[in-house]
Order: C-alpha cells, then sequence, then structure tokens
C-alpha cells in the first residue's frame, strides 16, 4: 500500500508497520495520521515519511508510561493543536 500525501509517498514496509492488525492503528484520512487509542500514540504521515523503518518501529513498540497521548509528528506541535487532537481522540 502507498499512500499518496501532498509530500510523496511513504514505502509499503513502513504502512505494514502499522496497517497490520497487531499494531492496532487506524487511519485517519481527515487528519492524515494513524491512531492507536489502546496505546494512545499517534503518527503522522510526515513522520512517516521522514523516519527510517528500526525508528518507526521502535516508537511503535516503546511503552506509553502515562495518560497522556503521544503525538509523532514531523515538528512539535502548537499547544492548541495538541488540546484539539486529544479532545477529538478522547
Amino acid at each position: 500500500m502507498k499512500v499518496q500525501t501532498q509530500t510523496g509517498r511513504f514505502t509499503e514496509s513502513k504502512a505494514r508497520l502499522l496497517d497490520n492488525n497487531k499494531a492496532g492503528y487506524a487511519y485517519s484520512f481527515d487528519r492524515q495520521m494513524y491512531v492507536n487509542r489502546k496505546t494512545k500514540k499517534v503518527f503522522s504521515i510526515e513522520f512517516i515519511q521522514d523516519h527510517d523503518e528500526d525508528q518507526i518501529r521502535k516508537r511503535i513498540e516503546a511503552r506509553n508510561a502515562g495518560r497522556d497521548w503521544q503525538f509523532n509528528f514531523k515538528g512539535k506541535l502548537a499547544e492548541s493543536v495538541r488540546r484539539e487532537l486529544e479532545l477529538l481522540l478522547g
């Protein structure tokens, strides 16, 4: 599966890391991000494009010890965007 975005593509192997059922991520077309509500982790398409498979895999496998969402985005999220996403995701 190759996802076309405004900034380019990412590889099938990167997509498989998030698309497989074990990982538990769902793709949000509206927000162009992968979300796992159970582990409270979010990966943007841009983050996936800019990082190699090992880095992505490590972030997926890393334990989220807190109650807060972990946002894996290309740059730092503005606090207003973070709050909006947290409200949207629950």
